[in-house]
């Protein structure tokens, strides 16, 4: 019994454990913004995966449901640029290069599904790598509460 209360220890601290992501490249250099999910956004997780409008609104929408569903559960994170947001993290995808093997993509979401960023993780030689994907450059932002953004989120 005693090895049982060990374990269930073990793995509730790992299971509340939430991912904190930096913003190393700047991305959000130019303040506090989100990306707008128009014909204009593309996002790409190192040079060879990219994701457009209807691929994020998809997995917006699949990951806000989780979210809804009580029985289930995102892991969630802390982003550097939005310190006070709920935020939560969904694997979107995996790709692989001959310098870095298999790489994971996933997105940062809140709790009403509104969309903030991508990264990616790999193994690297010191340890798990997590970067932050870029934003095209035609990707359009908004500055949370200077737009009604709800058009934005998977609901």
């Amino acid at each position: 019994m005693k090895y049982f209360s060990i374990a269930a220890v073990a793995l509730s601290v790992v299971t509340s454990a939430s991912l904190h992501i930096t913003d190393e490249g700047e991305i959000f250099q130019n303040g506090v913004r989100r990306p707008i999910l128009n014909s204009n956004f593309r996002m790409s997780c190192l040079e060879n995966t990219f994701y457009n409008e209807n691929q994020i609104l998809d997995f917006a929408q699949k990951a806000y449901r989780i979210i809804e569903n009580s029985k289930s559960r995102l892991d969630r994170c802390t982003f550097d640029p939005f310190p006070k947001e709920v935020l939560y993290i969904y694997h979107i995808g995996k790709s692989q290069t001959q310098a870095t093997g298999q790489i994971s993509h996933y997105m940062i979401i809140n709790f009403v599904g509104q969309f903030f960023a991508g990264f990616y993780q790999y193994q690297g030689n010191e340890g798990q790598v997590t970067k932050l994907c870029e934003f095209d450059e035609g990707t359009t932002f908004i500055f949370p509460g200077t737009l009604d953004d709800s058009a934005h989120s998977a609901k």
